[in-house]
């Protein structure tokens, strides 16, 4: 466990000390009427024919924006409205951007649900508020524990859970923070429906379980947008504590280390953009859907575009994507992206990281807003035996 966090102070160094630029790289290339930004807006106000000054749009205070998208939360096909409003609260020059995203959503195959994203920052970044609510209703589909589970463990579990994670950090510098939060996590009425194995998945299925405790996070973020980040770099790292003392069931410790890097491609107009994290278990006994699992990594963002939701779940995880930015039209409404993406599920109760589950992919982007750069997103991704469409506001990470 101490050489964990040995290795999290390294890595902390390393970014706190690194060469990533403060400023968004914004793509307005030739200020003439053929090179013009566009975006879903301005083709809706000449729809309507609404009489807005494009001044009165740019220097908005709060914009909002919305898209039927899906949900990192549930699986199946979905009906989805996902509302983003971003905002800003200090001067653009040292202080980011604001967002909250507000997804609620009902499925075809019997899920339904709220979820709440809000991630806000005060003047001069002096205090970072970062949350994560939703209340959720499924079945959902598991495979067991390990990096390598057969396509015939899977099983159907109904149930519900609510999630309650807030963290308040601290401005160190203009990029760095640290913090301190709460997390719950409750899952209620669980029942197995229907399943084809009954070693792999622990009795505590079938009952309720709390997992309570307190976080502390630490966090380098020079984005100064993080609906679509075209230069910098984010990195965090999330102790928590669990303990029957504040609620929880166990007690039960993990860590959690996300980074991504964004480096811009200017005579290309696009994005080079890199995303890992490791989450792991350190010490306790943890609810079998508190463990790590793919697609249901803590904060914002999603990963493991072409692998089911679920899909490996293990007591540690490593995650590493690589994805390409780029415009399409010359305007900027519309662009694409590709993208390849690693996951491993260790052997159980270990961390050894010995088989990896690939997946490949590719998205069109178009423009919803040009001043907030809020893209809506249509991604397919693929992986041996799974292929799913995602739906989105905002860039995956």
């Amino acid at each position: 466990m101490k050489s964990k966090f040995i290795i999290a102070l390294i890595f902390f160094y390393v970014v706190y000390n690194g060469n990533a630029q403060d400023k968004d790289t914004i793509y307005i290339y030739k200020n003439n009427d053929s090179f013009k930004q566009v975006d879903g807006i301005d083709y809706l106000i000449r729809l309507f024919k609404i009489k807005k000054s494009p001044e009165k749009i740019e220097h908005k205070k709060v914009n909002f924006s919305f898209f039927p998208t899906d949900t990192k939360n549930a699986g199946g096909r979905l009906l989805v409205s996902s509302f983003n409003a971003t905002f800003l609260l200090g001067d653009e020059a040292n202080t980011n951007n604001s967002t909250v995203y507000l997804i609620p959503y009902i499925s075809f195959t019997g899920q339904y649900g709220i979820e709440l994203y809000p991630t806000v920052w005060l003047k001069n970044n002096s205090w970072n508020f970062v949350g994560e609510y939703f209340v959720l209703n499924y079945p959902q589909s598991t495979w067991g524990l390990g990096g390598n589970t057969s396509n015939s463990n899977e099983t159907l579990v109904d149930g519900n859970q609510v999630r309650f994670h807030q963290n308040v950090l601290r401005g160190i510098t203009s990029n760095l923070a640290v913090g301190l939060g709460y997390q719950f996590d409750q899952h209620h009425d669980l029942e197995i429906i229907e399943t084809n194995i009954d070693a792999d998945i622990p009795q505590n299925t079938t009952k309720k379980t709390i997992s309570s405790g307190v976080s502390v996070p630490i966090v380098f973020d020079n984005r100064k947008n993080i609906n679509n980040p075209q230069d910098g770099m984010y990195a965090s790292a999330t102790f928590l504590y669990n303990d029957k003392s504040l609620g929880s069931d166990t007690s039960w410790q993990s860590l959690f280390v996300d980074v991504r890097k964004y480096f811009p491609i200017p005579y290309a107009r696009s994005v080079l953009a890199f995303r890992s994290y490791y989450w792991t278990i350190l010490s306790g006994t943890v609810p079998y859907f508190d463990l790590p699992s793919t697609r249901s990594e803590p904060g914002t963002g999603s990963s493991s575009r072409g692998l089911e939701k679920n899909r490996y779940r293990s007591n540690a995880m490593l995650f590493f994507e690589s994805e390409y930015r780029f415009n399409i039209t010359r305007n900027g409404f519309v662009g694409g992206v590709v993208f390849a993406n690693a996951t491993s599920a260790s052997q159980y109760d270990s961390q050894h990281f010995i088989h990896w589950q690939p997946a490949v992919g590719a998205g069109v982007r178009l423009k919803f807003n040009k001043y907030t750069k809020v893209n809506v997103a249509f991604d397919l991704g693929f992986s041996k035996d799974y292929a799913s469409v995602y739906l989105k506001i905002g860039e995956v990470f």
